[in-house]
Order: C-alpha cells, then sequence, then structure tokens
C-alpha cells in the first residue's frame, strides 16, 4: 500500500466516524438557530403587548396570540417555550408551532398569556439548510480529495522519479545516478544523504571486489609452490613411511585450500553479478557432455545410469551452466555407493536427479548453505551446493531437495 492510498485510507476512516457527528451537529445547531429565531419574535411580541398594556391599559391586537387566561394571583406563570401541534381546520392536519407563555397585568387582573408561532415554513427551512450543508460538506470533502491528489502527484514526483532510479540502480555498473532536484528541504536532505550512501557503498564494494581478487590471486602463487615442494617430497626416497604420510596430509590441504578459494571467489562473483551473459544453452547437450567426462569415474563405482533427457533451452550463462549441471551430476557419483543407482530426467519444466547414497546428517534446510556436508567423513568442501544455490536465485530457478526409501532426489525447476 502505498504512502497516499494509506493516507486517504485513514482519512475515509475518521471522515465515516466523524460525519454522522458532523451531520447530528449541524442539525441541531441549525434547529437551535431558527428556533433562537422565533423565541426571539415571540419575545418581541410579549414585550409589545406588555408595554401596550402598561401605557393604555389595552390589549393590542395581534397575530401571534393564541389565547388570554385570567389566573388566580397566587397562580405562578413562568416564561417558557414549547413546542407543540395545532390541528387546523384548513390543512385539515397537525400543524407544528412554537409555543412561548408569560404573565402580564389587566387593570390589575394577573393573566397568562399564551403566543405562537408556526414553524411550518422553518421545518422546511431547517430541512434544506441541512441537506444543503451536507452536500456543501460532502462536495468540499471530495473536492479536498482530489486537491490532495493532485498536490500529492506534483510535490511527491521527484521522490518517485528518484525511487525508480534507485530501483533500478546496480552496484557492479559504473553509470551514477543524478537523483532529481526538489524544493521540498526534505527531499533535498534525503537526495544528498542517499547520495552518499550509495558513494559509500560503491567504494566499500570495489574495495571488497579487489581484496576478493587480489587474495584469490595473489594465495594462488604460494599454494601451488607448496603443492610442488610437496610432490618433490612424496617423490623423494629419503622420506620415512611417516613422514610421507605427513607431507601427503600437507598435499591434501594445499588442495583443499586451493579448492576452497575457487569456490569462494566464483560464489563471491555471482553475487557481484559478474557474469551478465546470457546464451541460450542447450541443457540436454550440457548434461551428454558432462556425464561423457565422468564415464570412468561411474564405471569405477560400478554406478547403473538411467538417462531421460528432452531438448530444451535456457537463458543463462554457459559457464555458469557447466558448473550447476557438473555439481548435480557429480554431487550424485561421488557419494553413491559402489554399484549404486543414478536416474537423470529433463524437461522443459525441470531437470531431476535421482540416486542412492548416505542419509544426510544436517537438516535438508541446512543443505544449500556453506561448508555443510551431508556427511562429516566426505572429502566434499560442501560448497557445491552452495553455488548451486547461488546460480538459481540469479536464474530464479528453484532447487529442492528430498529423500525417500533410501534414495536422494534433486529437483531444479526452471523459470520458464
Amino acid at each position: 500500500m502505498n504512502l497516499v492510498t494509506k493516507t486517504n485510507k485513514y482519512y475515509l476512516i475518521f471522515f465515516v466516524f466523524l460525519f454522522p457527528l458532523m451531520v447530528g451537529a449541524d442539525y441541531f445547531l441549525i434547529q437551535y438557530v431558527v428556533n433562537k429565531e422565533v423565541d426571539d419574535v415571540l419575545k418581541h411580541e410579549s414585550e409589545r403587548i406588555n408595554f401596550n398594556l402598561k401605557e393604555n391599559q389595552v390589549f393590542p391586537s395581534s397575530n401571534y396570540i393564541l389565547n388570554s387566561i385570567p389566573v388566580n394571583e397566587y397562580f405562578s406563570v413562568s416564561d417558557k417555550y414549547r413546542d407543540t401541534l395545532i390541528y387546523e381546520a384548513y390543512a385539515d392536519r397537525l400543524i407544528p408551532y412554537r409555543m412561548y407563555e408569560f404573565k402580564a397585568l389587566i387593570d390589575s387582573q394577573k393573566m397568562k398569556i399564551t403566543l405562537k408561532h408556526v414553524l411550518l415554513d422553518m421545518n422546511e427551512l431547517i430541512v434544506w439548510l441541512f441537506v444543503t450543508t451536507t452536500l456543501v460538506i460532502l462536495l468540499l470533502v471530495t473536492g479536498l480529495f482530489f486537491i490532495n491528489q493532485g498536490i500529492y502527484r506534483w510535490a511527491w514526483k521527484p521522490f518517485f522519479e528518484n525511487l525508480s532510479k534507485l530501483t533500478n540502480y546496480d552496484i557492479t555498473k559504473k553509470n551514477l545516478v543524478n537523483l532529481e532536484p526538489s524544493n521540498i528541504s526534505e527531499f533535498e536532505e534525503l537526495n544528498r544523504i542517499v547520495t552518499a550512501l550509495m558513494n559509500q557503498v560503491k567504494t566499500d564494494f570495489q574495495n571488497l571486489k579487489e581484496f576478493n581478487e587480489n587474495i584469490s590471486h595473489e594465495i594462488q602463487t604460494p599454494l601451488a609452490i607448496i603443492r610442488n615442494k610437496m610432490v618433490l617430497l612424496l617423490e623423494s626416497q629419503d622420506l620415512k613411511e611417516k613422514e610421507l604420510l605427513w607431507v601427503q596430509a600437507v598435499y591434501q590441504e594445499a588442495n583443499k585450500l586451493s579448492k576452497i578459494s575457487k569456490s569462494l571467489t566464483l560464489i563471491s562473483r555471482i553475487e557481484n553479478q559478474e557474469f551478465t551473459r546470457l546464451d541460450s544453452v542447450d541443457i540436454s547437450v550440457v548434461i551428454d557432455n558432462i556425464i561423457g567426462n565422468m564415464e570412468e569415474m561411474i564405471q569405477f563405482k560400478n554406478l547403473e545410469i538411467v538417462v531421460k533427457l528432452n531438448p530444451i533451452k535456457v537463458k543463462c550463462d554457459q559457464v555458469l551452466a557447466n558448473i550447476l549441471f557438473t555439481n548435480l551430476i557429480k554431487n550424485a557419483v561421488q557419494h553413491n555407493f559402489k554399484g549404486g543407482h543414478i536416474e537423470i530426467f529433463l524437461n522443459k519444466e525441470k531437470f531431476e536427479i535421482v540416486n542412492t547414497g548416505e542419509v544426510s546428517e544436517i537438516e535438508t534446510t541446512q543443505l544449500f548453505k556453506r561448508f555443510q556436508r551431508g556427511n562429516k567423513e566426505t572429502e566434499s568442501l560442501g560448497l557445491g551446493l552452495a553455488i548451486n544455490q547461488k546460480i538459481c536465485e540469479m536464474y530464479g530457478f528453484q532447487l529442492d531437495y528430498d529423500h525417500y526409501e533410501g534414495r536422494h532426489r534433486l529437483s531444479l525447476y526452471f523459470n520458464s
């Protein structure tokens, strides 16, 4: 939900709850004002009648008098207003009136005088005022809504343009992001902070990339020297059996360290999106080549292999495709029993490889993380599936693993 929608949503909720209160208050306010006007008319008429009675001792003619009743001097008469309905024969219905009762003296006789004022037109006036006021409120709210939409689009235009640029920003590319200027101080401050952060992130990224490249390159040279020296020692006739075992262990660990360095560098390059080529890769050809290259290993372990491939082309980097399927097939071969079984299937939806092998000692959810090995005794680095996962994330593939009836199944779903 975007900002303006969320803001308008809260405005609408507030208005829905407030509007009945506003309408009710408006109705009673109009009714009060109209009744006050009528009350003032009746009050003025009562004052006029009292004045004439006092000065002239004559009951003046008035269109507002309903009745005048003599009362006992001890009878209490208080000035009060009230609403009532009076039947009018000419209309053959009850008509609303506003009443005002007050006391007066006529020749020392105490009188209770009741004045009336018709409210028929006044009620219609109240209704019309109520309706028109409600319409004005609704029109005002609607107008404010559209004005707010227009102001929102105008004021926030630089923000959304900058947001679009930042969304499409690629740190691996050298193109700079020129943020749109704004006359709003908060947006300008945001632009300044974002620009500073982007420059810092780009600098850190370049430094880290250079560090990874340098250490990956520099570490290979001493490792190559170590391996060469170890080979010379292994070929030497002067070493004892125990010393030969030590040299062999060092040689193996040097090889492992070299592989770890290369694998971590590959993961780093994938994460940094350095593989930007999109080739139309024929996956069935890639798999055939990999199986052919592993023919000796398959025969050595006496593995029964069933291959069912349908031709399918996928848009990805050719190098990464070879790495991905080599790791998957090599994993099935390396971790299989002698005389085991491998089944490989490929169609337009997925690649699937099923193989026999020992049950994994780690949870399935941890299997695709770095340095996770299904069997702790194996010489595997635990980086193959991690590399596969990174490649799949890069191209939107989905890699799933499950184990059933003594068999391992890895399924790779394509995004096409």
